[in-house]
């Protein structure tokens, strides 16, 4: 027999061991109140819906009594939507797009209120449109809505830290809400929220993995963790070795910079050697060959550079070849580790000829553009189709 809304938040209310009284002051009404709802005497107003859910940690159609099994399929049809309509994308209509997906994150988030996974994603594209599109997006919504966004995001993001029951996605909304923060560089509460995460590596279970596995006799499942554990740390390293690269080229420390730059490349090749199929380094290619290339042009190395910038290009191309194919590295370190170079082939390299004249032209490099090398390198880029 179907049930009725008030049997429904009846039994909800029990299984959170919560009296009607306890159930009425969570919600800022009053206990009689709720006990017409139970007795279906008369049924919670559409404003109480949401937040009523919300205190049961069940979606809105719970409450409807037409929730069923099906809606992990449902939120997956809703994601794997909005997914195609931000790769459907064109140059130029990113700011609209943007808002049509936000409609779209609010949509779901209506119907799957507590949903962290839906949560999640909204408040991660949110975020990101707000630091990359600014300028796009203010043109179409003016300051005020960029604000609104912002309060948007940061609720988004503070749901996901009261209702998921994952570490992991907990401590990424309180980095987006971060985000936020210094967007509208609000340092205080920035830093505030930052001293409130746990001081030990965000990777930590990667280590406990390791350990249980070793103690289990887990050989080849210790093996892969650790695999993991060293890909993990490396891209770490990587980043941070880059930032301080980066911080020392703007700082005008030159050598200092290069030193950086060098040792990433290193570390790199240390790690991978000749393997051809390595992993789609494109957050690396910049402060692997285009900023040390800038450095040594200031430091008026410029043979040197364009050795880099040949390099960078061949890397690159070598990515966009590789982008879509799923390996096993062939290297100690990494040796059965699998990777990808991405879900569809498009994410990082739909615009390789765009990509590349990117890379190789900004200001530092006009000096070498009567350099034979560097008019090759043009021309190679400009017969991509």
């Amino acid at each position: 027999m179907t049930e009725t809304m008030g049997q429904i938040i009846k039994r909800l209310r029990k299984e959170h061991n919560l009296t009607q009284e306890e159930l009425a002051e969570q919600l800022n009404i009053s206990a009689p109140a709720v006990s017409k709802w139970e007795n279906d005497t008369s049924m919670p107003d559409i404003s109480q819906v949401v937040p009523l859910a919300n205190l049961f940690g069940v979606p809105t159609d719970v409450l409807f009594g037409v929730y069923g099994t099906e809606h992990e399929e449902e939120v997956k049809l809703r994601l794997e939507e909005i997914h195609q309509i931000y790769d459907g994308c064109k140059n130029g209509e990113e700011g609209q797009t943007a808002l049509i997906i936000l409609d779209k994150y609010r949509d779901a988030i209506r119907t799957y209120p507590n949903n962290d996974t839906i949560l999640a994603e909204a408040m991660s594209f949110g975020t990101m449109i707000i630091k990359r599109n600014e300028s796009d997006l203010k043109a179409i919504i003016g300051q005020k809505g960029i604000d609104n966004l912002t309060n948007e995001v940061i609720r988004w993001a503070e749901l996901v830290i009261k209702y998921s029951s994952s570490t992991g996605l907990m401590l990424q909304a309180k980095r987006k809400i971060i985000d936020i923060y210094i967007y509208r560089k609000n340092w205080d509460a920035a830093f505030a929220l930052a001293e409130t995460f746990p001081n030990t590596p965000d990777n930590i279970r990667c280590f406990l993995m390791t350990d249980l596995k070793h103690a289990a006799g887990d050989t080849d499942g210790e093996r892969m963790q650790l695999f993991a554990n060293i890909h993990t740390l490396s891209s770490k390293l990587g980043n941070r070795v880059s930032m301080l690269g980066n911080l020392y080229m703007n700082e005008g420390k030159l050598d200092d910079a290069i030193y950086c730059y060098t040792f990433l490349r290193n570390m790199i090749e240390a790690m991978y050697g000749d393997e051809k199929y390595r992993p789609p380094f494109h957050d690396y290619y910049y402060p692997m060959y285009r900023f040390p290339a800038e450095c040594l042009v200031k430091l008026g190395r410029e043979e040197e550079a364009l050795e880099l910038l040949n390099e960078g290009v061949n890397f690159i191309l070598t990515q966009a070849e590789n982008y879509n194919k799923k390996r096993y590295l062939n290297v100690p370190l990494l040796r059965d580790y699998p990777f990808g170079y991405g879900h569809d082939g498009n994410a990082e390299y739909h615009d390789l000829k765009g990509k590349l004249i990117r890379f190789l032209k900004c200001d530092t490099f006009k000096c070498l553009e009567e350099k034979l090398q560097y008019k090759t390198l043009i021309e190679q880029v400009e017969y991509i189709k």
